[in-house]
């Protein structure tokens, strides 16, 4: 009789202990889910206001181009007409990033989550590779530009300020907020991987 008591009392035990085990795992998964969600938002957020900066520099860089005071310049007008084809490659570009952060869905298979934001690294990683390239290069047509147009040392000392502020805005950008919500992201998915394992 004992021993049949305390045999349902293991079992009892045993079973209250898988259900908190099942409840664990789901509270964390819920967690590590907002987490990523919360990074998720950010990066989409970020990649939206970037497209939105792109579509912004296309009217912006045709009214630069048709303005009276840069008629007889040739470097305002460079500079101007090489805003339109650099800002349609953002716009596409920011469009299929966007088209993968959207995909990531973490009620879904971590799979296909890991594969949409490999993609997406790949993409930043283009970016970056562009950024260093075409940054230095827009730095010196704007020089071109203000040399041509005889500016004076107010405007030239703007210029430097302009471009280091731009400069460590896109080193703050990448690192604090892609590189942090990326590596955030991979970490919940990698636990949640672990979490679907156990």
């Amino acid at each position: 009789m004992e021993l049949h008591e305390l045999k349902n009392t293991w079992t009892v035990l045993d079973e209250q202990l898988k259900k908190n085990e099942m409840l664990n795992k789901q509270i964390i998964q819920e967690m590590l889910q907002k987490k990523s969600n919360r990074s998720l938002s950010r990066l989409i957020n970020i990649d939206f206001i970037g497209f939105i900066v792109w579509l912004m520099a296309i009217p912006a860089a045709i009214w630069g181009y048709h303005l009276p005071r840069f008629e007889n310049f040739i470097f305002p007008k460079i500079l101007f007409v090489s805003i339109i084809p650099m800002a349609l490659i953002g716009l596409i570009f920011y469009s299929y990033r966007l088209k993968y952060l959207i995909k990531i869905d973490f009620s879904k298979g971590v799979k296909d989550n890991m594969y949409c934001l490999n993609r997406y690294i790949i993409m930043l990683k283009q970016e970056k590779i562009s950024a260093f390239i075409l940054f230095p290069i827009f730095a010196i047509l704007g020089a071109l530009c203000y040399y041509e147009l005889k500016a004076d040392l107010f405007y030239w000392t703007f210029l430097a300020v302009g471009i280091a502020i731009g400069v460590l805005i896109s080193y703050w950008m990448f690192k604090r907020i892609y590189d942090a919500n990326i590596q955030s992201i991979k970490q919940s998915l990698e636990e949640l991987e672990e979490l679907k394992e156990e």
